[in-house]
């Protein structure tokens, strides 16, 4: 579905769509995306981290959890300078180990210049900006689940919250 607000807004309506307030986000263990992180304190979701660059350490983490994440994000390019990790991995490891929980995949910066996505690597909901793939500024786009992409696309009823016409054309 194509939503306004960029890779912001896509990755908004993503998190939307699994989370409501008070839920639990697992994060990689580093600083979050700043426009990211407005989302998430706005919407009063409860962050717990884990070391993605050891992926024994994650599944370690994934089984021993008191309480499991309602969700998980994961970045795809890098969020700190020694982060190593394998994204095709750490979407592997999380899947095998809480199949039920939904994965959200930032693909910002990624997106045409790596070999997938996370919904081809496996994640319920990829995100991305579409000026960033040479698309129109300001929409962005957020692939994955039929539920999930249902779920938004009823929520954009409204002419106003549409992407259409001309734009979605471009």
């Amino acid at each position: 579905i194509l939503v306004r607000g960029s890779g912001t807004g896509a990755l908004r309506w993503a998190l939307m769509s699994v989370l409501k307030p008070g839920s639990r986000l697992l994060v990689h263990k580093a600083p979050i995306y700043p426009t990211t992180k407005v989302t998430i304190e706005s919407m009063g979701i409860e962050t717990e981290e884990a070391d993605f660059n050891e992926i024994e350490v994650l599944r370690s983490k994934l089984l021993t959890m008191e309480k499991k994440p309602d969700a998980i994000l994961v970045q795809h390019t890098r969020q700190k300078i020694d982060d190593s990790y394998d994204f095709v991995t750490v979407i592997k490891t999380i899947k095998d180990t809480l199949p039920e929980v939904p994965i959200i995949t930032d693909d910002n910066y990624a997106a045409l210049k790596v070999p997938m996505i996370g919904t081809q690597a496996g994640a319920d909901l990829s995100t991305f900006s579409c000026f960033k793939t040479l698309g129109p500024e300001g929409v962005g786009l957020v692939l994955g689940r039929k539920d999930l992409i249902e779920k938004i696309h009823k929520w954009q009823y409204s002419g106003g919250s549409q992407v259409q016409g001309p734009e979605a054309m471009a």
